[in-house]
């Protein structure tokens, strides 16, 4: 049921009528909550879609739509809710059984959402969007073969549907699962493939950038990778940003432009000062909880929050400054500290954490919902926290409730979450750690900018910056890796910097 921009008009139109003369006319609300779905207005069609089933409860279809409505709201547990109700009344709805895996894989349920999958698959074995979904929800669980079979059927389906809506994301997912198999030139093949049929969709050239930068290619990479400001889903390149000239930027005032996430910015800051010794007058933008920290950036003329319109002469996206500066891998920027902890902060730590009287260790295992999948279940780590003689802190703000009654069981590590205000608490609370152990987040990229020991435990698909085989990173000299296998949970990853660990702490003071 998908109407074009002016037939949804008119038949909004068509349904206010007969609601005029019947208010309880079910097939005109049930309809008006489909078509504000589909002009993205969740919140309306939720309205609609409730009143509509307050009529007619016993309609599958009413049902199944307010979960999509609830999906489209981000109201996943709803969805999950509303989809299960569809289905007790129609179990061979397939679009309910797909679109119920949706919901439950946003939630992190992906034993749940995989079930789904397959029982859509049952019944519709030649759903291409189902084969798509449960690609992507096995290569979450770290099953990228399984997910690669997936993703070759569902590619198959909209092939032969020539159906290119959803091409890109398909190549883009099958091109990461062959990526987590190491299969990198079939990963850039699929990249070539998806340019070859849709020559202007900028995905397929992002998508071989990242491909290229895993492999250390920076040269190819960095101008394919300026594409990201036309995919969907990235944000829009910011008015009057371009790739600056080096040799012209003396005596301008340069605002280095926010984007992507924390660890991208704290990461690549350390081109800020590097174009203050060209003779720039640097402005960074930054997140209101990373300005205190950039401000001990060198030469750095000023630190202001994300889109402030701050005054400029020339303005440069901060992940385009790699390519302005020709990075390779040999010649990537890694003195280190590049930023610190200020006098005040670390004050205020000493203070809080008292006498030193064992080794201290930072840890970090929970990422934002963006670096989810880089994340590790508290309770796995169990083996590393109960290692004895060693003071753990966490080092993450949020700690969902469920963690922490954990932690609170079966661990002596110390949470610091209502102290933390902003990075520059952080960074304090890291400079007071002999070493940090974390997973693939923003606090690995600010220990590693600290000049911090810094042990970063990776996924078996880890992003491009960490390239591939190596257990160092020549972003951050004092990182070590350790990168996870083809296990779906972080055992062997756990157990080998447990193993590590003493050795490593012998030598801290005290």
């Amino acid at each position: 049921m998908h109407y074009r921009a002016g037939e949804r008009a008119a038949a909004a139109r068509c349904c206010h009528a007969a609601l005029d003369e019947q208010p309880d006319n079910f097939d005109a609300l049930h309809l008006l909550g489909v078509l504000e779905t589909d002009d993205s207005h969740p919140v309306a069609a939720i309205d609609w879609l409730r009143r509509a089933i307050a009529v007619r409860p016993d309609v599958a279809q009413a049902h199944y739509h307010l979960g999509n409505a609830l999906l489209a709201a981000d109201r996943h547990q709803d969805a999950v809710d509303s989809f299960a109700q569809a289905l007790a009344l129609q179990p061979d709805h397939a679009d309910a059984h797909n679109n119920q895996g949706n919901a439950l894989r946003t939630l992190g349920r992906y034993e749940e959402a995989t079930a789904c999958y397959r029982r859509a698959l049952v019944l519709r074995p030649n759903f291409a969007a189902a084969h798509y979904n449960l690609g992507r929800t096995l290569s979450a669980q770290n099953r990228p073969e399984e997910a690669v079979e997936s993703l070759r059927t569902a590619l198959q389906g909209e092939v032969q549907t020539r159906d290119d809506h959803h091409l890109a994301d398909v190549y883009g997912e099958l091109g990461r699962a062959l990526l987590a198999l190491d299969r990198v030139e079939e990963a850039l093949e699929t990249c070539r493939a998806l340019n070859a049929r849709l020559p202007n969709e900028p995905s397929a050239v992002w998508n071989e950038s990242l491909a290229l930068l895993l492999l250390g290619r920076y040269r190819e990479a960095w101008p394919k990778y300026e594409r990201r400001f036309e995919v969907v889903g990235h944000d829009a390149a910011r008015v009057g940003h371009h790739v600056p000239d080096l040799a012209t930027v003396a005596g301008k005032r340069v605002l280095v432009a926010a984007e992507q996430g924390r660890g991208d910015l704290i990461q690549f800051t350390r081109y800020a000062p590097l174009l203050a010794r060209r003779g720039a007058e640097v402005v960074i933008e930054a997140y209101p909880d990373l300005v205190s920290l950039f401000r001990t950036l060198d030469g750095v003329a000023d630190v202001v929050e994300f889109e402030t319109n701050t005054p400029h002469d020339l303005l440069v996206s901060l992940l385009t400054l790699p390519m302005a500066f020709g990075t390779e891998v040999d010649s990537i920027p890694a003195d280190v500290p590049y930023l610190h902890a200020t006098p005040e902060r670390l004050a205020t730590w000493r203070a809080r954490l008292g006498l030193r009287v064992r080794p201290r260790v930072g840890v970090a295992w929970w990422g934002s919902p963006t670096s989810r999948p880089s994340s590790i279940p508290v309770a796995e780590l169990a083996p590393l926290l109960h290692q004895p003689g060693v003071d753990f802190h966490v080092l993450h703000k949020e700690v969902p409730d469920d963690q922490r009654a954990w932690l609170n069981a079966h661990s002596d590590a110390v949470l610091h979450t209502e102290a933390l205000a902003d990075f520059a608490d952080t960074a304090a609370l890291i400079a007071e750690m002999d070493l940090v152990i974390t997973v693939d987040t923003s606090v690995a990229h600010l220990a590693g900018a600290l000049g911090k020991p810094v042990w970063i435990m990776l996924s078996s698909n880890p992003d491009w910056r960490w390239l591939r085989n190596r257990t160092d990173s020549p972003w951050y000299p004092t990182a070590r890796l350790f990168r996870r296998g083809t296990r779906e949970d972080w055992t062997d990853v756990v157990a080998a910097v447990g193993r590590a660990l003493p050795e490593a702490l012998i030598a801290s003071p005290v």
